[in-house]
């Protein structure tokens, strides 16, 4: 896990939407900007590999859903405070 973490792809490479991620708080921006850069991780080693259970793939996949988890976490804890 500690691999992959360290090949950090800038979000300026990923083509990202900012006006989408400028409408988010800065701590679920963070995790929009990781989760675009998961994404294109994963995408871009699956199209090395040429499998969908490659190890490194399926690494990349299971940090994405913890941060997909994370996101969906702050996104509820951020609908509870304006409640």
């Amino acid at each position: 896990m500690a691999a992959a973490e360290h090949n950090s792809i800038p979000l300026s490479s990923l083509n990202a939407d900012t006006s989408i991620i400028s409408h988010f708080p800065d701590r679920e921006a963070d995790l929009v900007e990781e989760i675009y850069r998961l994404r294109k991780a994963m995408t871009e080693t699956f199209l090395q590999e040429h499998s969908l259970i490659a190890d490194s793939v399926m690494e990349l996949s299971r940090q994405l859903d913890l941060k997909i988890n994370e996101y969906m976490k702050q996104a509820l804890l951020s609908r509870e405070r304006v409640r």
